[in-house]
This record gives C-alpha cells, structure tokens and sequence, in this order.
C-alpha cells in the first residue's frame, strides 16, 4: 500500500504543472525564462507627443492697414533680367498685385520711409528696401530691393 500512496503522490504532484517552489534568490518561480528583447518602448507616455515644428506660413490675424506713397501708386515693370520682369501694381490704399507671366501674388503692403512689409495671405510677411529715383532720361525709377521698375506695365 505505501507504493500505491507512493505512486499516487507521485502522479499528482506531476500532473499539476510545474513546480511553485522558490528559487535560491526567493523571487520567482524555480523554473527559468528569460526576456526578449524588443524595440518596444517600455515605459508609458505621460502626456500627448509634442507637436512637430511646421512651416506653416504665418496666417494675419488682423487686417494689416496698407500704405504706399504717392509717388509709388502706379504700375511698374522691371526687376532681373535673368529670372524675367515682374509687373507691380500698386494702389493707394496699399493693395498690390505682382505678377510674372501666369505666375504672381498678390495682398496689402505697409511702406515706410526705407521698406516695404508686404503681407501675401497664406504666407509669412516679407520686407523688401525700396526708393523712387529720379533720372534725368528715364523720368522716375522704382528700386525694390536694388532691381530697377520702370512706370507702365511690362506686357505693354
């Protein structure tokens, strides 16, 4: 009878899985595993991923007061000749349209005594330097940025 009790103990101590006993360290289970490395990150996200920086162009919030002065309300024709001559048209209330073949653009811009901020919508505000010069065969030159507009429409 000892054997049959023997064999019985033994049977179910098998054939409940595997041993709970605690290993030398006493942490875990006496059976091994071990980790497999993965690219996984292991911790949690504490907040909302920071947003990517964009190049958004910047949107005017308010609306920008135009100002050109008298002597630049007009239409002017000029600029390199390597990239081909642009058409300015510029109103007295500060409207512009620039335009080059199909291409151009067009908005408000605010002048001062030495620059012009022209404000495009849909992109950032950009400066250019400006002047109107006198020449005595030419009659009056437009300089935007150093390039030469003279008075009437390039595709007259």
């Amino acid at each position: 009878m000892t054997a049959a009790i023997f064999l019985a103990t033994l049977l179910t101590t098998s054939s409940c899985g595997q041993d709970t006993a605690s290993n030398d360290s006493g942490d875990r289970p006496a059976y091994e595993y071990t980790d497999e490395p993965t690219d996984e990150p292991t911790e949690e996200p504490t907040s909302e991923p920071a947003e990517e920086p964009t190049e958004e162009p910047t949107k005017l919030i308010e609306p920008v007061e135009g100002s050109v002065p008298d002597s630049v309300v007009g239409v002017w024709c000029g600029g390199s000749n390597a990239e081909g001559h642009w058409t300015y048209e510029f109103s007295s209330t500060g409207e512009f349209i620039a335009h080059r073949g199909g291409a151009g653009f067009s908005g408000v811009v605010a002048s001062d005594s030495r620059s012009m901020t022209f404000h495009v919508p849909g992109e950032s505000p950009f400066v250019s330097s400006w002047a109107v010069v006198q020449d005595p065969v030419l009659g009056p030159l437009l300089f935007l940025d150093g390039y030469s507009y003279l008075p009437g429409s390039c595709n007259s």
